[in-house]
């Protein structure tokens, strides 16, 4: 007689076993993925696996409303509950270690599997004893055992390929299907007259084992919770990586990124981790400063210092302080470095430090310094200028006349000197003037070599040669600059007489000028006996000067024919071993043929 089935009951086994399956192959591919916790993964979805292949047996024969009666073995069924956990946990662990291993395949998970399937079933079947005979179709025997093979393999087939869209429901689908094809047509198989599946209103008790029952529904209970709680789980980890990923993103970006030198330091003086900017103050690179202790790079003297910064930093202190490290090359560079704890699980483990480059700090100070005192000197020269001026030329005018007339009585020394003095006067008055008031200069190109061999012929007429060498270090060819010819020459001439009145005795003058793709450098080196360090940082300041009967002028105007001309000037100069004048002027600076030049800055 054929045996009816409860519809109902068997789309309900259906979607149990699809729910365990899918969260079986979810877990499971948690191990392939090799997250934390791997073999608690493997087991959770083993068994989930195995309750899937199991309750969807026992449902499928409790749907069965034949007046058949049913025994059933619990002990056996127990045991088709403990295969189906092995058979499930050995698959899958054979998918990961084939997996990791891309030259085995698919073949052992899923004859393992499958072979778990058809002993489960065939257990199941042992522990159910039906009050009639049972027959064999060998058809659908086939039929049973060949889609639990395939649709085993295209599950694990899915399983062990590349992540997309659906990768996890699909490969559950391909599992609850092998297991539900498995055993209603393994069913069929048995049964000599077939099996219908029909919409029933009553479920017939006589074939529900309560104890069963119970495990089921409990199981699916549990293991629906524990998925919700653990994708909600999932999720908050998920979130927490991706806060994790923007603030490392925002941390590297400001440290990449960030144009003053930022550094970790560890406990034991050497650098972790630099930033490109740090590497170009230091002029090291990050694989060169890995290989030093941090107080190489500094002064002697701070050394001592320094380590107690770094003591008191290490135990929980942000500490601001100025430090003077050594470049590459060689020289000093003047830092001012915050260095602040860094901690990790509340124990501060190394040290972060920003090294704010105070060079150009102090270069614009210093500027806007010498600008404000040109403004100063502008504003007392203009008014000093006129009104000395304006007597003086009364005074030269008397003095000529009175030297013409004849009538001096042996006297015409004191006018010589008068007049002298009085020239000397008018030539500071004018200088005064080039600093008070705007000029109107044309500027063009000037070959510099021209220039300077300029300087040098004023300088023959008032000075004595035959002491003093010049060197002249001058390309073969013209260098032309875009310049105003008469304030080129002032500055030439003026860094040539310091240069002439600085050397007592036998000495050397070196003019050089050097011709570059972006710039021009002209040198003026003497060998003279060098100026103290603590008088450099007054050198260009207005009326400071160590020469008698000088007004401290000169080189002030230097520094401003330089700078408006677009360059640099620099003085480099040691006791006993002479001075350099250097001076740098860019090829790219605008080219404008009428300026009107603010000499007060």
């Amino acid at each position: 007689m054929p045996l009816d089935h409860n519809l109902y009951v068997v789309i309900l086994s259906l979607f149990v076993c699809f729910l365990f399956s899918l969260v079986s192959v979810e877990w499971t591919q948690r191990r392939l993925d090799k997250q934390k916790s791997p073999h608690t993964f493997l087991f959770l979805g083993s068994i989930t696996m195995g309750i899937a292949v199991w309750a969807t047996h026992y449902m499928g024969m409790m749907s069965i409303q034949s007046p058949v009666n049913l025994a059933y073995d619990l002990p056996i069924m127990i045991a088709a509950f403990c295969v189906s956990i092995t058979f499930s946990y050995t698959s899958f662990f054979l998918l990961n270690y084939n997996v990791q291993r891309p030259r085995k395949k698919l073949w052992p998970s899923v004859l393992t599997f499958g072979c778990g399937l058809l002993i489960v079933h065939t257990i199941g079947v042992l522990s159910m004893h039906f009050d009639t005979a049972l027959r064999t179709h060998l058809l659908l025997l086939a039929a049973s055992i060949g889609s639990a093979f395939l649709f085993t393999w295209f599950g694990f087939r899915l399983l062990s390929a590349k992540k997309f869209k659906f990768k996890l429901i699909l490969a559950g689908l391909c599992f609850s299907g092998g297991v539900s094809f498995m055993h209603y047509i393994g069913e069929m198989a048995f049964i000599e007259e077939g099996s219908t599946f029909t919409w029933h209103y009553k479920l017939s008790l006589e074939n529900i084992n309560t104890l069963a029952t119970l495990l089921v529904i409990g199981a699916t209970i549990i293991v629906f919770i524990s998925y919700l709680l653990e994708q909600l789980y999932q999720k908050k980890i998920t979130q927490q990586r991706l806060d994790l990923l923007e603030s490392e993103h925002r941390y590297n970006t400001l440290f990449d990124l960030n144009p003053e030198g930022v550094f970790v330091i560890g406990p034991n003086r050497s650098f972790i981790k630099v930033n490109q900017s740090l590497e170009t103050i230091t002029g090291y690179t990050f694989e060169e400063l890995q290989k030093m202790p941090y107080t190489d790079l500094l002064k002697v003297s701070e050394v001592e210092h320094s380590l107690n910064y770094l003591k008191r930093v290490l135990q929980g202190e942000t500490i601001k302080h100025p430090l003077t490290i050594y470049h590459k090359d060689g020289h000093e560079v003047e830092l001012e470095i915050t260095s602040i704890p860094y901690s990790v699980q509340n124990t501060i483990t190394a040290v972060i430090g920003i090294a704010k480059d105070m060079t150009a700090i102090k270069e614009s100070q210093e500027y806007k310094q010498r600008a404000q005192t040109l403004a100063y000197v502008g504003e007392l020269a203009a008014g000093l200028a006129h009104e000395i001026r304006n007597p003086l030329t009364s005074i030269k005018g008397f003095a000529q006349l009175l030297k013409s007339q004849g009538e001096t009585n042996g006297t015409d020394h004191f006018f010589e000197i008068t007049l002298r003095e009085i020239e000397r006067i008018n030539f500071i008055i004018s200088q005064l003037m080039i600093l008070a008031r705007p000029h109107m200069i044309i500027k063009k190109d000037h070959d510099l070599n021209a220039l300077i061999n300029r300087s040098l012929t004023f300088m023959e007429s008032d000075g004595d040669f035959e002491t003093t060498s010049f060197q002249l270090n001058l390309p073969d060819h013209p260098v032309y600059f875009h310049c105003e010819e008469n304030l080129m020459t002032q500055l030439f001439l003026n860094v040539l007489k310091n240069s002439f009145e600085a050397i007592s005795s036998h000495g050397t003058i070196l003019v050089t000028l050097t011709d570059t793709e972006e710039s021009i450098q002209i040198s003026i080196i003497d060998d003279g006996p060098g100026i103290p360090a603590h008088l450099l940082p007054m050198l260009g300041q207005p009326f400071y000067t160590t020469k008698e009967s000088n007004p401290g002028l000169g080189l002030m105007i230097c520094y401003q024919i330089v700078e408006n001309h677009g360059g640099k000037i620099n003085i480099d100069s040691k006791e006993g071993l002479g001075t350099t004048v250097s001076m740098e002027f860019p090829k790219n600076a605008a080219k404008v043929e009428a300026t009107e030049l603010e000499m007060s800055g």
